[in-house]
């Protein structure tokens, strides 16, 4: 088998690959975390099962996900996670 180089970047990482960068936690009732910057963020539900999402236009939706998952998304600079439910505790990475 041949042994396939990748291009690295400045990190010495694959180019392409995304690496996880600042974390974010959230944990219980009338917790949330606005994100600085866009970009994609990788979140963990460590337990709970509903998270709500208020996008800076002034839209939001409510995720509703099993203990366990891992999902990423995309998120715009001013974007608040929250706590959906009293259970939720998430974590959220920014993928750099």
């Amino acid at each position: 088998m041949e042994n396939i180089k990748l291009p690295l970047d400045s990190n010495l990482n694959p180019i392409g690959v995304l690496q996880p960068g600042k974390q974010y936690y959230i944990e219980g009732s009338g917790d949330s975390v606005e994100l600085p910057e866009a970009g994609v963020y990788m979140l963990s539900v460590e337990n709970g099962k509903v998270i709500q999402i208020d996008y800076p236009d002034g839209t939001d939706s409510r995720l509703v996900l099993a203990t366990g998952t891992i999902i990423s998304f995309y998120f715009p600079a001013g974007t608040t996670v929250s706590v959906g439910d009293e259970d939720l505790q998430l974590n959220i990475n920014k993928m750099r």
